[in-house]
């Protein structure tokens, strides 16, 4: 959970600035804008050039953060594969749409501004924190179009039951008051935040309350997936939380790998890793793992 929250309060500026979270676009290389429905939405490609043949690897970047948060990571994969990064409607430079970003509204458009560019699929996707549950919800609406799945420290797990999300509040003796406390006071930081932010966090709070079968959860494809693991901790001081955050982090870490274990499981060629020497901020902090995992997808051939 709090690896979530972490991602909003940074790009909200506590209490680390957006500035060194790294929202910068490598000045500019491979930046272009596509048009739907009259909206304008910002995508950055390396690499398509030189390997034109390729399989194309989409990256889905976390709540409220912009293609930037992927700066360090785009050039080394386009190295060896075609690369696409994006803003989501209302972020970074892409306007917003003023609908609600639900997984299946981000699929969709998701779809249409690799349309929109010529990309062809299948595609390796590669989601960091809610964009890893994005890319989740794009393979099971459109299995066809992946090939690859890198979930990069996806939270909050959407995809599982209230009482799998309450689990690691009560491991710390929190129950449903500290789960409650938790969200209140991360809504509390979103008060001045733009509205495709907050929208965002209405979206995914409302999966977490809803039961199983309304999620419109459907079965992965049997493509290779790799599911980075975050296990480091980083304290997050803005949200005053009314229980040990250290030890609920431990609790959690220990939560979603067993159940990240078994995305891992379930894919035929499926690897799950656990990295005690990074935070949630993967991204900035190991893009080399990040792109080790990319490889890796790329290396193991489709079913």
């Amino acid at each position: 959970m709090a690896r979530y929250a972490l991602v909003l309060v940074l790009c909200l500026g506590t209490p680390v600035s957006a500035g060194v979270w790294g929202q910068a676009t490598g000045g500019g290389a491979g930046i272009r804008f596509v048009d739907i429905d009259g909206r304008r939405v910002r995508v950055r490609t390396l690499g398509a050039e030189s390997s034109s043949q390729g399989t194309l690897v989409v990256f889905e970047a976390g709540a409220s953060n912009s293609l930037g948060v992927w700066d360090r990571v785009l050039p080394e994969v386009a190295a060896f594969a075609p690369t696409l990064a994006y803003d989501r409607a209302g972020l970074g430079e892409s306007e917003w749409d003023d609908q609600a970003p639900t997984p299946q509204h981000v699929a969709d458009r998701l779809r249409r501004v690799l349309a929109s560019t010529g990309a062809k699929p299948p595609y390796v996707l590669v989601g960091y924190s809610w964009g890893g549950i994005l890319i989740r919800y794009f393979a099971g609406l459109h299995p066809s179009e992946v090939a690859g799945l890198v979930f990069v420290d996806p939270a909050p797990l959407v995809t599982e039951s209230l009482a799998d999300n309450l689990a690691p509040f009560e491991a710390v003796g929190a129950g449903r008051t500290g789960y409650d406390a938790y969200w209140s006071r991360f809504r509390a930081l979103l008060e001045n935040a733009a509205p495709p932010v907050r929208a965002e966090f209405d979206v995914f709070r409302g999966l977490m309350e809803a039961d199983l079968d309304r999620k419109n959860l459907r079965p992965l494809p049997a493509v290779p997936v790799v599911v980075i693991v975050a296990a480091k901790y980083l304290p997050l001081p803005a949200l005053q939380l009314p229980f040990d955050a250290s030890a609920h982090f431990d609790a959690d870490v220990r939560q979603r790998s067993r159940i990240l274990q078994e995305w891992a499981l379930a894919s035929p060629r499926g690897t799950l890793v656990v990295s005690n020497h990074a935070t949630h901020l993967v991204p900035r902090e190991d893009p080399a793992l990040i792109t080790w995992a990319v490889r890796r997808v790329l290396d193991r051939p489709r079913p």
